[in-house]
């Protein structure tokens, strides 16, 4: 698909949907792009809640709660590397969750319709 008038730097964009994706226990996952609301190398715990037997670190980002979220399910046993927080949005409410991640990987550009599953 060729669309006039785009520089040519920001065509990537245009072309493809941005991934960003990360580690965590040797595991590769992907979020969208548009979704990442922050990314925090050796994030903090504030307090520790526990939900459905999950141990789950709470981050405090200014006014924010941030849950910290296993992707696994395993619950957050010590502080990882990095956090993914996430935006989330439905109507006009408006959240925030983080995933762990060991590592943070560059992104990536795929081009849409590109059946690749997203985690």
């Amino acid at each position: 698909m060729q669309i006039s008038n785009i520089p040519q730097s920001i065509q990537p964009y245009v072309h493809n949907r941005i991934l960003q994706p990360f580690v965590w226990q040797d595991i590769e996952w992907r979020v969208p792009y548009y979704q990442v609301y922050a990314k925090l190398e050796n994030p903090v715990s504030d307090r520790v809640i526990y939900y459905k037997q999950q141990k789950i670190a709470v981050l405090e980002l200014g006014r924010y709660e941030v849950p910290l979220f296993d992707p696994c399910h395993g619950g957050i046993v010590e502080m990882p590397a990095h956090a993914v927080v996430l935006s989330i949005c439905k109507g006009n409410r408006f959240g925030l969750f983080a995933y762990p991640a060991q590592a943070l990987l560059p992104l990536v550009f795929e081009p849409w319709g590109e059946s690749e599953k997203i985690r």
